[in-house]
């Protein structure tokens, strides 16, 4: 599949990970990605997304992270803590797509999941649906 769709979108992933953030940053780049920014939790992320320097056009996040966890990220995103980001393609990343992380993307709003581990195919068909693309 034709990877140049993605050459443009730059990714924020956060995890608590870091095996986790590279293995995500790598599948991006296999799936034509040039900029993945890396944070290690939602207040690191959240602080990447107030950098005026960073275009940020999708953001990958974990579920379950110390600190402030993805849920709690995704809802101070979707409440306009950053506003040009309020609504803002999110996906969140899981060990396991339960009920009640998909109650809880009902009520953030998140646009899908990836579970881990993901692969390539996984990651360019939930971003594609995400973006619109």
């Amino acid at each position: 599949m034709n990877n140049s769709r993605f050459t443009d979108i730059n990714v924020l992933c956060v995890d608590d990970e870091e095996f986790a953030r590279g293995l995500i940053s790598r599948l991006l780049a296999s799936i034509g990605v040039n900029k993945v920014i890396e944070a290690e939790n939602g207040a690191n992320a959240l602080t990447c997304l107030e950098d005026s320097a960073n275009d940020i056009h999708i953001i990958i996040s974990d579920i379950e992270m110390p600190g402030m966890n993805g849920c709690e990220f995704v809802r101070r995103v979707r409440y306009g803590v950053v506003p040009r980001y309020k609504v803002i393609p999110i996906l969140m990343l899981t060990g396991k797509d339960s009920d009640k992380n998909v109650r809880s993307a009902r009520i953030h709003k998140i646009n899908g999941f990836l579970v881990k581990p993901s692969n390539a195919d996984e990651v360019r068909a939930q971003m594609s649906h995400a973006l619109k693309l």
